[in-house]
């Protein structure tokens, strides 16, 4: 290595630089793939690759569903024990009267209907509906039940409320 001096007695290397370079593209490198690999899981996991993860987010879109975009009958909370016993607190999100619920139907196996009155909800009234015999399961693994509620309007209309998602939560 030759040393040169130019100008004001400074002296500079003839080495290339490149060579002191080499560490920092490659940790670079390493970072960026990091960060992609990252990303790419993190994807994976809300796609539902991941069990564990994918089951949180489904919990919270059922729950955003069935509060803000589920008309007219609204559940704004639910709660299925491992024997099978489920709890819905539902409310008439219809502003334009009392709706009479004649039936529920859950995962297709549980089919419960009320007496001629029906199931009575004003507008923006909340009651619990308790109901036995849904599907069991253990404590802290995932429910996953479509649900459907058959109404009379405050019209006087029979028509059936079909669940766009099921109703997901973790058993208790």
């Amino acid at each position: 290595m030759a040393f040169h001096r130019t100008g004001q007695g400074a002296i500079e290397s003839s080495a290339s630089t490149a060579r002191t370079m080499l560490g920092q593209g490659a940790t670079e490198y390493l970072i960026m793939l990091a960060a992609i690999l990252i990303i790419a899981l993190v994807a994976l996991a809300l796609l539902g690759f991941f069990p564990g993860l994918s089951s949180d987010a489904k919990v919270s879109q059922s729950a955003s569903y069935w509060r803000s975009e589920a008309k007219p009958v609204a559940i704004l909370e639910h709660q299925t024990s491992a024997a099978g016993l489920t709890k819905l607190v539902l409310q008439n999100v219809d502003a334009s009267g009392t709706i009479r619920i004649k039936n529920v139907t859950i995962a297709g196996s549980f089919n419960d209907s009320f007496p001629a009155t029906g199931f009575k909800i004003g507008p923006g009234e909340q009651k619990t509906l308790t109901v036995n015999g849904t599907e069991a399961g253990d404590v802290g693994t995932i429910y996953d039940f479509p649900i459907n509620f058959t109404y009379i309007s405050a019209n006087g209309i029979q028509t059936t409320q079909y669940g766009v998602k099921n109703v997901v939560g973790k058993y208790s």
